[in-house]
């Protein structure tokens, strides 16, 4: 129920913004809806991830009928939660759904800065369909010694040899604490709240 959307700029440009910022979409004239960038800044398109919301006529129109050459309505850059390259410390990267979007942009945009510390990105999903980019992560991972990727199944429904449970425990049960640590999250707001307020309970700042 997430579809990857690529934007070219044709006018309007140029579109300067920092990764883990969103912006503002408009399609075929229906309401517009905020969507992070899923690209790192400099990669010469935009990038989208775009969950189906049943009943929504943005994303609705999106999965049925959106076509190559359409064009769609931006406006932006907004939001304050983007990466914060003067930070040298160890990142972790929480993720719950197409919130995967604004922290790919954030792993990349630290990567390609040249990043040394350690990058921990964790994305939760309901169950194995609800993973994607899994392939993409791992690929990074293999390139870049310091960036780690884990997949948590919150409703596998069946056996399954991932980790399993809420985000917010996997990462309890994997840190003792996270002094020096910088934390970006971005997914349903019951998975940031509970991811915070363990975050806040491990001492970070």
């Amino acid at each position: 129920d997430i579809r990857i959307v690529r934007l070219e700029m044709v006018s309007g440009g140029p579109f300067d913004y920092t990764a883990g910022q969103y912006s503002e979409l408009t399609f075929a004239g229906l309401p517009a809806r905020d969507f992070s960038m899923a690209s790192a800044p400099g990669d010469g398109y935009l990038e989208f991830h775009i969950r189906h919301v049943a009943g929504g006529a943005a994303t609705s129109h999106v999965m049925e009928n959106l076509a190559v050459g359409d064009p769609v309505g931006l406006r932006g850059p907004i939001g304050t939660g983007h990466y914060r390259a003067g930070h040298a410390g160890p990142m972790l990267l929480l993720a719950g759904g197409s919130g995967l979007a604004p922290l790919k942009a954030i792993t990349e945009a630290a990567l390609a800065a040249g990043a040394r510390q350690d990058i921990f990105v964790y994305f939760g999903a309901r169950a194995e369909r609800d993973v994607y980019l899994e392939s993409y992560f791992r690929d990074l991972a293999a390139r870049h010694r310091n960036l780690n990727f884990t997949v948590v199944l919150s409703e596998p429904g069946a056996a399954t040899e991932r980790r399993t449970g809420f985000l917010a425990d996997a990462v309890g049960a994997d840190f003792t604490g996270l002094d020096g640590f910088k934390a970006y999250l971005a997914g349903p707001p019951v998975m940031v709240e509970s991811c915070t307020e363990a975050l806040d309970k491990m001492g970070l700042a």
